[in-house]
């Protein structure tokens, strides 16, 4: 056992206490200016005079319980762990055999749940391993026994790959002792660094070189800052999209001429503070990836144009994103947001904002002030009102909000003076503002599967409108004013409760395609027969009694 073998190294010898705390110092690893370390040395030293060693330990205030010796399980882990490691000295496991069990009870799953923070710090234990579930492809493990095995086993096939030379690696495999977060921090440093050297420009000959690849990993992966340095000039694009990245190496912010960085379909769950030096970067992408938040420091890129970062697992944007004055395109189709910051509104340039599949309840005035945005998508978010300074998007072409909560729109969006397509699908509208009918420009209007029970006479005003899909509605009726649509290709009005059509419905001079399934028409206009480009009428489930030749 443990006390055994400190008895053996220490009391045996008649070691002074100043000598014995440096022998214990030696053997944990413990820095001695630590309340652990006077823990454990207080355990070991004042354990090992009495004659019931087995049976005590020390608590706080320095009072002596005596306790079962199995109790050992039970201590703090800042104690446990350094004695598990211990137990992985060649030297010392035999004595320490009664107890290695614990490396696999104790230390793994502290060892898994450790891992999950190395990847997301700032995330709950839920989130921290869902990551890492999902990172190492672990559903199917049913232990965190297993799963910390199967990560190793993983970090180790990938390293023997990179380094012919690390020919211990089967064998560490066997050994539990080895399961430790220094081991996994060295290896995903490494590993991550070599990935990336290798799809450098000139970085897989570099390291190919007989004198270079049968180096250890870790004193590979040591060269790279020198590496970078000397040849960092001519880099200016850089594609490292789908290498398998799981860490992104600091050593990257170095490169100064860099003005396109792919890092798509990874699995990077963040990136390093020194992101922010890249002060030439144009382009980023960081769509598929596994990121949890954004650094501060990205708010440092005064020339990004482009930032993807769709399929992530973000939930929230750092304020300082309102400093990209550049920043003509964002993408965060995705994500996990529930809000915007207000910064978001200085962004002056940005012409394309995608937030689709998100959880946003609202959306901040601020966005008002987004003068140079043409697309907005928000679709499948939790959106149930829009602010009235929507209006002032005075560029914007395209506005998505299918499939959210919303049960009214603002009169203000009859200030979108540029708006071709507008979706509203799914929604639980009742009603159209009157203002729609400002929307002068309007192509497209798609209000399915909502609770409309009329539309406004101003909808005849838009005079563009090729198209408008108004299925699963509560329509009884519709305006006279339908028939100005003089645009009109295209009108779906399938499952309603339409009881009959307006005459003038026979001037949409320009419609091919009529859809009226499921309605509660009994007739149809003579009119109809007036539309010379009709090409598709479906009449489906209606209780109609007869029908003109025309």
């Amino acid at each position: 056992m443990l006390l055994d073998a400190w008895k053996a190294s220490t009391l045996s010898l008649n070691l002074s206490e100043k000598k014995a705390r440096r022998i214990i110092y030696e053997m944990f690893f413990i820095d001695k200016d630590t309340n652990s370390f006077d823990l454990l040395f207080k355990f070991f030293y004042i354990a090992s005079k009495n004659k019931n060693a087995e049976k005590v330990i020390t608590t706080q205030g320095n009072k002596m319980h005596p306790i079962p010796s199995a109790s050992i399980e039970s201590l703090p882990n800042e104690l446990l762990l350094p004695i598990l490691e211990a137990c992985a000295v060649p030297s010392l496991f035999g004595v320490c055999k009664r107890w290695h069990h614990l490396l696999a009870s104790e230390v793994m799953p502290s060892l898994y749940k450790q891992i999950g923070k190395v990847h997301v710090p700032q995330g709950d234990i839920n989130k921290q391993t869902f990551i890492v579930d999902k990172i190492y492809k672990l559903e199917d493990r049913p232990s965190e026994i297993e799963k910390v095995k199967a990560i190793f086993k993983q970090a180790f096939a990938l390293s023997k790959s990179l380094a012919p030379a690390e020919l211990e690696f089967k064998w560490k495999t066997q050994e539990k002792r080895y399961y430790t977060l220094a081991n996994y921090s060295s290896y995903l440093i490494s590993i991550n660094r070599l990935l990336m050297w290798k799809t450098l420009p000139g970085g897989g000959e570099f390291l190919d070189q007989e004198k270079i690849k049968y180096l250890p990993l870790e004193k590979q992966g040591e060269l790279l800052r020198d590496w970078i340095a000397e040849n960092r000039e001519n880099i200016t694009a850089l594609d490292l999209s789908r290498i398998g990245l799981t860490y992104l190496p600091p050593e990257i912010c170095q490169l100064s001429q860099l003005q396109t960085l792919d890092l798509r379909e990874n699995q990077l769950t963040a990136l390093p503070a020194g992101i922010g030096q890249l002060s030439e970067l144009q382009i980023l992408g960081l769509g598929e990836n596994e990121l949890t938040n954004l650094p501060a420091q990205i708010g440092q890129l005064s020339k990004l144009h482009t930032l993807e970062l769709d399929q992530n697992q973000l939930t929230s944007l750092p304020a300082e994103i309102g400093q990209l004055s550049k920043l003509q395109r964002l993408e965060l189709n995705q994500n996990q947001l529930t809000t915007l910051p207000a910064e978001i509104g200085r962004l002056s340039e940005l012409q394309y904002l995608y937030l689709n599949q998100n959880q946003l309840t609202s959306l901040p005035a601020e966005i008002g002030q987004l003068s140079q945005l043409q697309r907005l998508e928000l679709n499948q978010n939790q959106l149930t009102t829009l602010p009235a300074e929507i209006g002032r998007l005075s560029q914007l072409e395209w506005l998505d909000l299918r499939e959210n909560q919303l049960s009214a729109l603002p009169a203000e969006i009859g200030q979108l003076s540029k708006l071709h397509t507008l979706e509203l699908d799914q929604n639980q509208l009742t009603s159209l503002p009157a203002e729609i009918g400002q929307l002068s420009k309007l192509q497209r209007l798609e209000l399915n599967q909502n609770q409309l029970t009329t539309l406004p006479a101003e909808i005849g005003r838009l005079s563009e409108l090729q198209r408008l899909c108004l299925n699963q509605n509560q329509l009884s009726a519709l305006p006279a004013e339908i028939g100005q649509l003089s645009q009109l290709r295209h009108l779906d009005l399938d499952q309603n409760q339409l009881t009959s059509l307006p005459a003038e419905a026979g001037q949409l001079s320009q419609l091919k395609g009529l859809y009226l399934n499921q309605n509660q028409l009994s007739a149809l206009p003579t009119e109809i027969g007036q539309l010379p480009q009709l090409q598709w009428l479906e009449l489906a489930e209606n209780p109609l009694k007869d029908i003109a030749e025309k």
